[in-house]
């Protein structure tokens, strides 16, 4: 799933923004989705507070936001591989604020 990094205030939901729920999803994050029909919308870091990652998918123009990494590769399913040479990570990336330890050393 492609995610984009947000300041918080900055997300804005131009239909349907009265459905979004929250469901607490893990020790550091919860996730955003639709209270209607369940699509995943984004989620919120602790360790992030700032800032909100949205699901791309659920943008009226995708494409208008090209990757600049991939992170979790670890945990990929075996047969995908991506077909590009951006950045990969089998966590999170290195420079990931707030979250220690997130990227085994090299």
């Amino acid at each position: 799933m492609v995610f984009a990094t947000v300041p918080a205030g900055d997300l804005v939901f131009t239909q349907g923004g009265d459905k979004v729920k929250t469901h607490a999803s893990s020790g550091f994050g919860h996730r955003l989705f639709c209270g209607q029909c369940g699509t995943p919308i984004g989620m919120k870091f602790d360790h992030q507070p700032g800032t909100i990652d949205f699901t791309v998918a659920t943008l009226d123009h995708p494409d208008a936001v090209a990757p600049g990494f991939h992170i979790f590769r670890a945990s990929r399913i075996g047969w995908f591989e991506t077909a590009d040479d951006l950045p990969r990570h089998d966590r999170f990336r290195p420079d990931t604020r707030g979250l220690e330890g997130t990227e085994p050393a090299a």
